[in-house]
């Protein structure tokens, strides 16, 4: 009896570990989502698409292409009055990212949900972002509103809060009442800041350079922590994943050093802005935090480039940079690496989170260069000016 008992027992086991190992099937699992990622980046801009855009005269122009031409028709709908036409863009494409951010939500496998999730916190780092600066530029709350992209923790109605605060005592309140405000709040990222010394930024970003920049660091800290934390090691393509992680906080932490030592900042300053998890070491870090000036820190920089495509567009923006002093130029050449490993990312990853996440950091780049080519023809830029801002690849 116990024999049979055994037997049955081991044939259950042995059913049980057949049907675990088909529901952890990397093509049934990922088959799906996988398909509807790359089916969706078909709807990806084109270059020629851009190019079109840019050529238009105005932002009615180009409100008129998207609303009617493309698939942002339905964020058109149901826009506030009395706001501009680069307002309207800029309100469309962030909504239409939104919902795209959604549906990647719900095909992405339960079981890597929560590193989408993860992912996605980089959007409510970009609007307390967007909430800072615009306190520090002196903008409105309705031209602040106009750049938020809920498409994280935060929901328009936590950042309308935030936006709405009236001192920085009742920002930081709002801030640490949210879900990710009280996580970010106290995590080893900002527990070593004075909670006065948030605060006193809160209250006006403009006072100090560095201390703005040292909390915009802690911010960046959470999220790539908790980006990288919640890459699983066994995950199929997680170190495909990790390397555009990676490579993102090199380039974040190259150009905060370049703004930094640009603004007269001092070694111990840059050091404590610095995001830990990137390629860079700390020697190399230190190298460029210590340099005596922004053009002896450009060549430590430049060691981020591998391809001899990425080194000969450094080099050209480091001309273009001693002609006007833009560092825009650096800016946009780190934003178009990144944006050729995240489609390779795409590329490459088969049945994993990876495509997903590949295709979120396109489609980022494709709301970011409309709103590029909004805001030059806002500014009444030249259109060689603004096609040299934007991140084309593919």
């Amino acid at each position: 009896m116990k024999g049979k008992k055994a037997k049955s027992a081991k044939g259950y086991g042995g059913y049980a570990g057949k049907l675990r190992s088909l529901l952890t099937f990397k093509p049934l699992v990922y088959g799906y989502s996988n398909a509807r990622v790359r089916a969706m980046r078909t709807s990806l801009f084109s270059r020629r698409q851009a190019e079109d855009l840019l050529r238009m005269n105005t932002n009615a122009a180009v409100a008129e292409y998207l609303s009617s031409r493309t698939g942002y028709r339905e964020d058109f709908a149901n826009m506030p009055m009395k706001i501009t036409d680069e307002e309207r863009v800029e309100l469309a494409v962030s909504r239409n990212f939104s919902r795209t951010a959604q549906k990647l939500l719900q095909i992405t496998p339960e079981q890597s949900r929560n590193t989408l999730f993860a992912f996605l916190g980089r959007y409510d780092i970009h609007n307390l972002k967007t909430i800072l600066l615009a306190k520090k530029l002196g903008k409105s709350k309705e031209e602040t509103s106009h750049l938020f992209v809920p498409a994280g923790n935060l929901g328009l109605p936590e950042l309308q809060g935030m936006l709405n605060a009236k001192s920085s005592d009742e920002l930081y309140e709002a801030v640490r009442a949210s879900g990710f405000g009280s996580e970010f709040l106290s995590s080893a990222s900002i527990r070593h800041l004075p909670r006065a010394q948030i605060k006193a930024v809160l209250q006006n970003p403009d006072s100090d350079l560095a201390r703005l920049e040292i909390l915009i660091s802690a911010l960046d800290s959470y999220y790539y922590e908790a980006a990288s934390s919640s890459v699983q090691p066994g995950e199929r393509d997680a170190a495909i994943i990790m390397n555009l992680l990676r490579s993102e906080t090199d380039a974040k932490n190259a150009i905060t050093a370049m703004r930094l030592k640009r603004a007269g900042a001092d070694r111990k300053t840059i050091m404590a802005s610095m995001v830990d998890g990137g390629n860079f070491t700390k020697i190399q870090l230190e190298k460029m935090a210590g340099s005596k000036s922004l053009e002896e820190l450009v060549p430590l920089a430049s060691s981020f480039f591998i391809s001899e495509t990425g080194k000969a567009e450094f080099a050209a923006a480091e001309q273009k940079y001693k002609s006007d002093g833009k560092l825009s130029h650096f800016e946009v050449v780190f934003e178009i690496s990144l944006a050729r490993r995240s489609l390779r990312t795409l590329r490459r990853s088969m049945m994993s989170i990876g495509a997903i996440v590949g295709f979120l950091f396109l489609k980022e780049e494709e709301m970011n260069n409309i709103r590029k080519i909004v805001r030059g023809k806002a500014l009444g830029l030249p259109n060689e000016r603004i096609a040299e801002m934007l991140v084309l690849v593919g």
